[in-house]
């Protein structure tokens, strides 16, 4: 089988993801109450394959050795972008989701933490409720760009996923996610390795 296919029955067993983010042109209250951690620099190298939104609104970049995956139009249409790892044990999942909520109302309500909620949110209904917050949402900036990050588990598989919500110049609300696949002998990725893949990939967005 090809590692497409693989893959493919991969993905479609272990769909629990959905997330967000956002930007705002003007700034809101919450700029100036919430206390932003600073990201840092990729702690993994990172290589030179890019993932662009379909507006050109946002950039990243993958991890050195990994690879794109086509879904061949067969996953949740909010995904733009597949890439898993040479172990196939994490992938990462780059997703639209604008059209899933009313961002300016959201964001005059409870600026971007309202966002990363509602995606949280998303995901719940997504997994029938098989999905659990892991401790609270976190605010992270990069330069002028901030984001919402929260961590999760599948209460079924154990399995553990991370997302980052942000939202453009455009008004798009996109997440960027990792997530651990469920595949059998493969070779687990401790936290650190998680989490240095995970904030090394989000340090390369650019927005």
């Amino acid at each position: 089988m090809s590692r497409n296919g693989k893959f493919y029955l991969i993905f479609i067993g272990f769909i629990f993801l959905v997330g967000c983010i956002i930007v705002k042109e003007k700034a809101t209250e919450e700029e100036f109450t919430t206390e932003f951690t600073i990201l840092e620099k990729p702690s993994i190298p990172i290589g030179y394959d890019a993932i662009r939104s379909e507006r050109g609104d946002m950039i990243a970049f993958l991890p050195q050795k990994w690879f794109f995956i086509d879904t061949e139009d067969k996953g949740p249409s909010s995904v733009f972008s597949v890439a898993v790892n040479p172990e196939y044990s994490l992938s990462i999942i780059f997703s639209r989701l604008t059209y899933k909520m009313d961002v300016s109302s959201i964001i005059k309500k409870d600026g971007l933490l309202g966002i990363a909620a509602k995606c949280f949110e998303i995901k719940q209904i997504k997994s029938s409720n098989n999905i659990k917050l892991i401790g609270n949402f976190e605010p992270i900036k990069n330069g002028p760009q901030k984001f919402y990050v929260f961590a999760y588990e599948n209460v079924a598989n154990k399995l553990k996923g991370k997302s980052a919500v942000f939202v453009t110049s455009l008004n798009e609300v996109y997440e960027f996610s990792l997530i651990q696949l469920d595949i059998e002998d493969k070779q687990q990725n401790s936290e650190t390795e998680f989490n240095n893949v995970f904030f090394s990939v989000l340090s390369t967005i650019r927005f």
